[in-house]
């Protein structure tokens, strides 16, 4: 359980053996490439246009995707009455949240590009002409719109044309104006309005006038008479009747187009393979810039697993002969990518590391410690039995029924893991979905675990409190003890055992100092039995204060200069502020736990309300009972997932963590749509 040992891989082979080298590098899924020191002679290859060509391709590629499951999605919804005629939709499984696909199948996908290229072009010319027909059926729809106030017109707009004698126009103005027209009409006795079509908005109407009446349309045009602006030789009604048939017909076309694209759902799945492919191409670019080369050689480094030597050697081996390896050691100087294994316990906790920061490759991996305290903290938390079962069960579903490892799978297994905690926990507060059940196995109020082993919170809340500060203290120690770890590691093995390890002591005997004096403050009689001889809490006490001084006087080792040393020292005994606030911040296990708590008393209590009448209120009791637990189990659980988070971010990690870290991500094993087998 620790960060596994990583080495150096440096290659020297043909140009015309690059490609199969990198084949056989994903093929072995050891190696992260990195890019190569500067030699004399040799030069780097500027990649960068042929990769934004690639990585154009894929937004192209994934644009294509996106449109046509669109498309199909509302196809389907338009066609949800005929099953015959809607598409199938390829989506991949909630087990299987990754297609899975044969290695050999993906290296050699370049011979089924040629096809997919062609469907993408008849895709875009399809998009195309649909856009055309789009703007065309707009345009024609524009018209129509502007046709309507004149569907009632008896002749072409044409036919209104002046005589010798008289001006005869076809005008229009707003509805609301039309009575102040008639009243300006009644004024000139040679001028006729007459309205021969219209809509609510718009007044269209004939004025003939003697050709001396031309003030009439200086008058008018100050109501909002104008002229009409159409000019048709057809009656405006057969127009609107020819572009209403131009609009079906190319509303027909285009359902047809969107028809055929719907039907493109099916090679979805191979197009998510050709980004996966053309992604791969990109990293291939990419190694190419960071490789050193000549006219015929190039050079290649990477990392790889110690353990993994031998298969990187033979894969390797097994595409060419004419090769030059290398394998070195990682100097303390030297970056190298992190890669950590753990057991089935730990494994799903480095999620929250990694969510935090990698761990760094020369520092100790803080898994193995941080898990343990974790998951105790969470079911401090949480504490309670049918919670506890509920979150196992969920553990357990992902762990059998997520068939791929998914950082959703990882969560829920976390999750699952920390239900067993809830349910010890749970078990000695003797909690069940906020029901307790010690005072009901022991009736008696002076038997000493008729409250629990753990009292409720609600009624003993000093108990709680108090335990979940010593926790605190109890997980600092083991923060200062993994700096401790650190430094073993980096040979300071004087600053460990003086500047660290005195800490440790400090906070056992501070523990074992106040403990009786906790004791008190609980005021919890079954706890009486753990009550310490008063000589050990004075002993606790000096030794504390002895520690104390030691780990202040050695705070300076490894700092240079007298006066250096002097300032770390005080520095030092600064920090013990720190260590206090640190330890004040556990109450929020205690905060947390009461709170669900009190929540789920105040379901059963609303839930025995609800069924009080009987009858029907026992089926809504339960329905309010389930979803209101589910409820606060949700929120608990993302409130627990936060400030645990947070205790050791903080509290934990601030002791000795430095992270920063990368992951090791092999060439070629991140892919975004697949999973190649």
């Amino acid at each position: 359980m620790a960060i596994v040992e990583m080495k150096r891989l440096t290659l020297l082979a043909l140009n015309a053996d690059r490609d199969n080298i990198y084949d056989a590098l994903i093929r072995s899924q050891a190696v992260q490439l990195k890019r190569s020191a500067d030699i004399d002679s040799f030069e780097d290859a500027d990649q960068s246009q042929a990769r934004e060509k690639v990585l154009a391709n894929v937004s192209r590629v994934e644009d294509a995707i996106a449109y046509v499951t669109s498309t199909a999605e509302t196809y389907n919804t338009v066609h949800k009455r005929d099953k015959n005629a809607k598409v199938t939709l390829a989506k991949n499984s909630f087990a299987r949240p990754k297609t899975e696909i044969d290695f050999d199948y993906y290296l050699g996908f370049g011979k089924h590009i040629e096809t997919i290229e062609r469907s993408l072009d008849e895709l875009s010319a399809k998009r195309e002409k649909i856009a055309a027909l789009g703007s065309q059926a707009a345009q024609k729809r524009a018209e129509l719109a502007k046709l309507q106030p004149y569907l009632d017109l008896p002749h072409p707009t044409s036919w209104y044309v002046d005589t010798a004698t008289a001006l005869v126009r076809l005008c229009q103005l707003p509805f609301s104006e039309m009575a102040a027209l008639n009243k300006l009409t009644e004024e000139f006795q040679t001028v006729s309005v007459e309205a021969v079509a219209g809509d609510v908005n718009l007044a269209v109407v004939a004025v003939v006038a003697h050709i001396s009446e031309n003030a009439f349309f200086e008058k008018a045009t100050a109501l909002g008479l104008v002229k009409c602006p159409l000019n048709t030789d057809v009656l405006p009604a057969v127009s609107a009747e020819t572009l209403e048939r131009q609009i079906n017909g190319t509303e027909v076309e285009i359902s047809a187009l969107t028809a055929e694209i719907a039907q493109l759902a099916d090679q979805i799945p191979e197009w998510k393979v050709y980004v996966d492919y053309l992604l791969l191409c990109d990293k291939k670019l990419a190694a190419d810039g960071d490789v050193q080369q000549t006219a015929s050689t190039f050079v290649l480094e990477g990392f790889y697993p110690a353990e993994k030597q031998q298969e990187v050697e033979n894969a390797l081996k097994a595409v060419t002969d004419c090769l030059v390896l290398t394998f070195d050691d990682i100097s303390e100087e030297e970056f190298a990518p992190t890669l950590t294994r753990n057991n089935k316990f730990t494994e799903p906790f480095e999620f929250v590391t990694n969510s935090y920061s990698v761990p760094d490759y020369h520092e100790v991996d803080p898994n193995p410690v941080m898990s343990v305290f974790y998951f105790i903290i969470f079911g401090l938390m949480v504490a309670d039995i049918g919670y506890g079962l509920i979150l196992l069960a969920l553990g357990l579903f992902a762990t059998f029924a997520i068939k791929q490892k998914t950082g959703l799978k990882l969560m829920l297994q976390m999750f699952g893991i920390c239900g067993i905690s809830a349910i010890v926990v749970g078990a000695l507060f003797g909690s069940v979905f906020g029901y307790t059940i010690w005072d009901k196995i022991f009736t008696e109020a002076s038997h000493p675990l008729h409250n629990g082993i753990i009292p409720n919170p609600a009624d003993y809340p000093m108990v709680m409190m108090i335990i979940s500060l010593l926790f605190g203290v109890v997980h600092l120690a083991a923060g200062v003890g993994c700096n401790m770890a650190v430094k073993i590691k980096h040979k300071q093995l004087l600053s460990a055992w003086l500047a660290d390890f005195p800490w440790i002591i400090v906070f056992a005997a501070f523990v074992l100092a106040i403990f009786n004096s906790a004791l008190d403050m609980a005021a919890y009689e079954p706890y009486e039995v753990l009550r310490l001889p008063p000589l050990v809490s004075q002993i606790s006490l000096y030794v504390c204060l002895a520690a104390l001084a030691v780990a202040l006087i050695c705070a300076g080792l490894g700092t240079k200069g007298f006066l250096g040393k002097v300032i770390k020292s005080f520095s030092s005994a600064y920090g013990i502020i720190n260590y206090f606030s640190d330890i004040m911040s556990y109450i929020r296990v205690f905060g947390l736990m009461l709170s669900s708590a009190i929540m789920a008393s105040v379901v059963n209590q609303l839930g025995e309300m609800v069924a009080g009448d009987g009858g029907f209120g026992y089926v809504l009791a339960a329905l309010v009972l389930v979803f209101a637990h589910l409820f606060n189990l949700v929120m608990g659980v993302l409130s627990v997932y936060i400030h645990n988070g947070r205790l050791q971010y903080v509290e934990f990690f601030g002791k000795f963590y430095t992270g920063d870290g990368q992951l090791f991500v092999p060439f070629g094993s991140d892919t975004k749509y697949t999973l190649v087998k």
